[in-house]
């Protein structure tokens, strides 16, 4: 376990609008989209584990050609991905986020860096 982790997936996080899917007779599940970007954070990961009570997180979303979307929306997906790779606790641990997007047609993707606060 270590006090900090760095994690690239090369992929943008659906937005919190495209999260979760009702069907008819009113059942929740993770969309398609999510379940991927979450597999995905749990592969780039590679075991990482930040041990600590509380964290500071920051997400960096490289926007590909086309792409768009609103940064608060991007959250969610990302800090579930993170908690359900095991790299923290839980997310209701964070106390600390930073957010920022930029366009890179090259190379889209998401930087997510995770430290433990120290108390």
């Amino acid at each position: 376990m270590a006090n900090s982790a760095f994690i690239v997936v090369p992929l943008t996080p659906p937005s919190v609008n495209h999260y979760k899917m009702r069907t008819r007779k009113g059942v929740t599940f993770v969309s398609k989209e999510a379940k991927a970007f979450k597999d995905a954070v749990a592969i780039f990961a590679r075991g990482q584990v930040v041990k600590g009570e509380r964290y500071w997180v920051a997400i960096d979303v490289f926007l590909g050609k086309g792409q768009k979307g609103d940064l608060d929306n991007f959250a969610k997906c990302v800090l579930d991905g993170i908690a359900e790779a095991g790299v923290i606790h839980s997310d209701a641990a964070i106390e600390h986020l930073v957010m920022s997007k930029a366009r890179d047609v090259e190379k889209p993707r998401t930087q997510i860096t995770v430290k433990a606060m120290v108390k």
